[in-house]
């Protein structure tokens, strides 16, 4: 029995050690000292200023679930094939006439994939159609999605369809489709507030207050959704619970759009008492009366990059494939449109694949290889600090606002997460003390995936 023991003990030595030949040897340390199944992760770093030095690898070449990181290809492709000025764009126009100011026709909106489109970009668009002339509607309020083709319509990604991450792609997107709610408690009663206060939404308040902690209070919190206008909080919130508060998506596009309208366009001073209609065709002899710009791409990639935006990353990419091909795209097109796109830059990935601008999937295949060469190529590329100035600064701002606190990289890093149930991953570039930029890349999937971060942050301490 004792020599079965030490024979195994032996062969799981050997066996480890073999897995880790190619490693310096104060990386093979690091890997067997955290004793993480060495199958389910993979990093690659490489000095980008010293091009005589090899990329450090383990599993480089494995294919992993990487989450968000698929954002850093969608926002390195908008750059590039849109150009860092593109803005999207957002028309008001209409059919009919105007008589003095009544207009005997239909307002229509029509988007291009805007997922920045805030309500008080809404009320600006209105404020200027009234001061154009218009302030009776006998018409209806009609919405055009033409821009895109057809888009999803449920979401099966996980058990939270409310969450604002699971915000579905859509040409026409307004707050992203969210509604804010506040949970303060105000002597002894949970209060809830909304923002925007929709008149026609109904909510139950059935939430029991508790004394246990706060850390993770939204696990504690039951969202149902009665029907069309009525939502039922339950569980419960802790009274050492402060000024919390959460996102969520709980109307249809179309009726949270419509809504808001009519709220904005009465309280400026509108009359309006049509209906809300869907228009899937580009609408002809309508009159552009009023147009809203969002901001550039180089700014909007800061946005999704730093604070990992779903929405704004799934509407990207499929503004990029509408623009560039004339199409009307559907998410079916992302992963072909990529791998062509990689091709012709001469990055022939194999087993690639992605099936939406965000990375919110449980299918997608990335290597840790495939994505130091999209690093190197961003590093090498004219638009190069547009793409990196849009990353997460170490310990200082975005999804790395409070992590990543070595003193040894702080604020010397930029780096892109990603993080699913049971996947983490991390890729980016950070400058060493002898002034060598790095890129790195550390994928992890598996149970133990959300208990990675020290591995993480010792493996890029070893190159300082």
């Amino acid at each position: 029995m004792l020599r079965t023991v030490i024979f195994l003990t032996g062969f799981f030595i050997l066996f480890s050690t073999n897995l880790y030949a190619d490693l310096p040897e104060k990386f093979k340390s690091l890997s067997q000292k955290y004793r993480f199944n060495e199958a389910n992760y993979g990093f690659a770093i490489q000095n980008l200023s010293n091009k005589t030095k090899k990329p450090i690898t383990h599993n480089a070449e494995k294919s992993f679930n990487t989450a968000s990181l698929v954002k850093i290809f969608t926002t390195y492709i908008a750059l590039k094939d849109l150009g860092p000025s593109y803005k999207w764009r957002s028309e008001f126009l209409y059919t009919g006439k105007v008589d003095k100011d009544i207009l005997k026709g239909d307002l229509i909106f029509r988007g291009t994939g805007d997922a920045s489109f805030s309500i008080a970009d809404l009320e600006k668009m209105i404020r200027e159609v009234q001061r154009l002339g218009i302030k009776k509607i006998t018409g209806n309020l009609v919405l055009d999605y033409s821009f895109f083709g057809v888009m999803p319509k449920d979401i099966n990604f996980d058990d939270n369809p409310y969450r604002a991450y699971n915000v579905l792609p859509s040409p026409i997107s307004l707050q992203s489709n969210t509604i804010n709610f506040k949970f303060n408690i105000d002597k002894n009663i949970i209060k809830i507030i909304s923002e925007p206060n929709l008149s026609q939404l109904k909510i139950i308040n059935n939430l029991k207050k508790t004394n246990r902690s706060c850390a993770n209070w939204k696990s504690s919190l039951g969202v149902d959704k009665i029907d069309s206008e009525t939502i039922e909080f339950k569980g419960s919130f802790s009274d050492r619970c402060v000024g919390k508060e959460i996102d969520l998506a709980l109307l249809d596009n179309s009726v949270y759009f419509h809504e808001n309208f009519k709220d904005i366009w009465q309280r400026n001073g509108g009359l309006y008492s049509g209906i809300m209609k869907k228009n899937f065709e580009e609408p002809t002899n309508a009159i552009v009366i009023s147009t809203h710009h969002s901001k550039p791409v180089s700014e909007l990639i800061r946005d999704i990059n730093k604070f990992s935006l779903n929405l704004m990353a799934r509407n990207l990419m499929l503004t990029i494939i509408k623009e560039v091909t004339g199409e009307r795209p559907t998410e079916d097109m992302v992963n072909d449109y990529v791998n062509n796109w990689l091709s012709q830059k001469e990055m022939t990935f194999e087993n690639f694949y992605v099936d939406n601008g965000a990375g919110l999937s449980r299918d997608i295949k990335i290597s840790p290889n495939q994505l130091l060469q999209i690093l190197q190529k961003i590093y090498n590329d004219p638009l190069m600090p547009e793409i990196i100035a849009s990353f997460p600064i170490a310990s200082i701002d975005g999804t790395l606002r409070d992590r990543m606190q070595s003193k040894k990289f702080k604020q010397k890093g930029h780096f892109k997460t990603g993080s699913l149930k049971d996947v983490v991953g991390i890729a980016g570039f950070f400058l060493n003390n002898d002034g060598d930029m790095h890129s790195f890349v550390f994928i992890m999937n598996g149970k133990n995936a959300k208990k990675a971060q020290p591995f993480i942050d010792d493996l890029i301490g070893l190159n300082y």
